[in-house]
């Protein structure tokens, strides 16, 4: 037999040389010349696009840096205008109206002038800006004996910058900050991210966040070489304050926000702080992170590209289109290649497969008459020296017989449940139906195992109905309650219970059998119903067991049209229920 099997492995083989091995190794090299094309052409296109983006992160290097130098060159403009005479609320006005800023400078939220004050010009600045705008100007300040930056004058003059008037931007960390930084180095500072005041004097905030450029001016008489010089001679600031997603719309307008996604942000971590989100934000597969410095900040770029962002769609999908072509030239070439050796064995491959299912037979029935006729003999014989008619035996003897003939049973049951798996496999188990009672077959294998039960010191109850009719194969429900009920006593300690219950219900007969084992894990429950599976618990060195027990009571009842379920916790037992419905279809 084994001979037999190598022989039919060995053709199978040579088969598998001729119209499997070709047509893959032909498929293969079609394939893999393919996928060097479409390499090739990919990392050609990665290039181009990579071009393109570094093209495109330049562009908007320099129009971020235009932009606000733009805004830079106003407020030095502004600077010139203090530092070239007196400032009124009129001449500001005057001033910041010929730059037109809505049109010219739309990013823009409030452009003014601040003036630094020491408390001894608090009130003569007060009275002379009340004067100016022809009502009482308040100004708010958290320390009135140390100096303050009171802004004075603000363009475009409007219900909600108005009350700006009078606010001291040093009584507020992040302005005074950039007013400290700007006033040092005497250079234009732009300010880390805020909320910019709509009620400044009720301290009230808009929502979104915001940016402001603060430009020094100084008393010219006095010397400023030092940044201590410029501290003692500074005068106030020329600002210019934004709301950051207005600022960086302006800055990104050009972009097709179709096809390619920005998002700006500063600070990093849990302070980084979103500036800027084009609408809408693309999820696209190329990605690229820039680093911006501009007047004292750092601005992080994020673009999301669309694969036609940066070239055309016929350049995106060329490689795709190529591996697609390629690889159904190869797999028609392969399929044209394998039908045709194919045909050359057709009728060879028949009379194999015909001999493998023939040999399937042969060790079937081999298994059935080699292998159970003699252990039901040894049964037989064994059976009858322990009941005495070959004479009297010592105790001894008794007890070996005894155990021979349980390691027997043992191995008879092994070999009845892979007779029904093969069966079962092979679609060979016909049901022989008849009318009888389950309660009495329960009955009866609980006392048939009782043995057993009492020997592991284990208590087996039996509750529910006394009669249950019903019309099933009475020998495959019988091997799935011995099933269900010896691995109860196999896997629940000295002591224990095991409760059987037998229950009508409106549909059909529901069996549970309940013990106080050590339980299934719920991870390992999924393996319980497969097939040579056994799970690995305390008493799994300790017991006997082929994995097929479960596997086969689940398939005989899927037989009945009836389910099985397990609902267990390790180390609290397990409840294993079956259900066999009144009607079922005729197999």
């Amino acid at each position: 037999m084994k001979r037999f099997y190598q022989d039919i492995q060995q053709r199978f083989k040579n088969l598998s040389s001729d119209f499997i091995i070709i047509p893959l190794l032909v498929m293969l090299s079609i394939a893999f010349m393919t996928a060097m094309i479409a390499a090739v052409m990919q990392r050609n296109l990665s290039n181009v696009q990579s071009q393109a983006i570094d093209k495109q992160l330049k562009e908007t290097e320099l129009q971020v840096n235009a932009n606000l130098n733009g805004y830079a060159q106003l407020l030095w403009s502004g600077v010139g205008r203090v530092n070239s005479g007196e400032v009124t609320v009129d001449s500001w006005r005057q001033f910041a109206g010929t730059y037109k800023l809505p049109t010219s400078f739309p990013a823009i939220y409030a452009f003014g002038v601040s003036k630094y004050i020491t408390p001894e010009q608090r009130e003569s600045v007060r009275d002379t800006l009340s004067q100016q705008y022809g009502r009482d100007i308040v100004f708010t300040s958290g320390d009135t004996n140390q100096p303050s930056e009171i802004i004075a004058y603000i363009e475009p003059m409007t219900s909600v910058t108005s009350n700006a008037v009078g606010y001291d931007a040093r009584s507020e960390s992040v302005r005074r900050q950039a007013m400290d930084e700007s006033s040092k180095s005497g250079e234009i500072t732009l300010s880390n991210t805020l909320q910019l005041f709509k009620n400044a004097q009720a301290a009230q905030s808009f929502s979104e966040t915001g940016l402001i450029m603060y430009a020094p001016y100084y008393d010219q008489t006095m010397p400023l070489s030092t940044a201590d010089e410029r501290l003692k001679a500074l005068r106030g600031h020329i600002y210019a304050s934004f709301q950051a997603r207005d600022l960086f719309s302006t800055i990104f307008k050009r972009i097709d926000n179709g096809r390619i996604g920005v998002r700006v942000t500063s600070g990093k971590g849990e302070d980084e702080v979103e500036l800027y989100r084009s609408t809408p934000h693309l999820e696209g597969a190329m990605r690229r992170t820039q680093q911006l410095i501009a007047y004292g900040q750092h601005f992080t770029v994020e673009y999301t590209f669309k694969d036609d962002a940066l070239v055309s769609r016929q350049q995106v999908f060329a490689p795709f289109y190529t591996a697609i072509f390629g690889t159904m030239l190869a797999l028609l070439v392969g399929v044209v290649a394998f039908y045709y050796l194919r045909s050359r064995h057709h009728r060879l491959l028949f009379e194999k497969e015909r001999d493998v299912a023939g040999a399937k037979d042969d060790l079937l029935s081999l298994a059935s008459h080699q292998l159970r006729t003699p252990a039901t003999g040894v049964k037989q014989y064994v059976g009858m020296v322990l009941q005495g008619f070959a004479g009297d035996i010592s105790p001894q003897q008794k007890d070996f017989l005894e155990k021979a003939y349980q390691s027997n049973e043992r191995q008879l049951q092994v070999i009845n449940d892979i007779l029904h798996l093969a069966k079962l496999e092979q679609g060979r188990i016909i049901l022989a139906k008849s009318d009888f009672d389950l309660a009495e077959l329960v009955r009866d294998v609980i006392d048939e195992q009782r043995n057993d039960s009492v020997a592991a010191q284990l208590k087996v109850s039996l509750s529910g109905i006394k009669k249950a009719s019903i019309y099933a194969d009475n020998h495959m429900l019988r091997m799935v309650v011995e099933n269900l009920i010896s691995n109860a006593i196999k896997y629940t300690d000295p002591g224990g219970r095991i409760a059987v219950r037998l229950a009508r219900g409106d549909d059909g007969y529901t069996l549970s059998v309940k013990d106080t084992g050590v339980g299934i894990d719920e991870a390992d429950q999924s393996k319980l119903f497969k097939q040579f599976s056994r799970v690995m618990n305390p008493r799994s060195h300790s017991v006997s067991g082929t994995g097929v027990g479960l596997y086969l009571a689940r398939h005989l009842i899927l037989l009945h049209n009836g389910t099985v379920s397990v609902d267990s916790q390790l180390g609290k037992g397990a409840t294993f229920t079956v259900f066999i419905p009144y009607q079922q279809e005729e197999l």
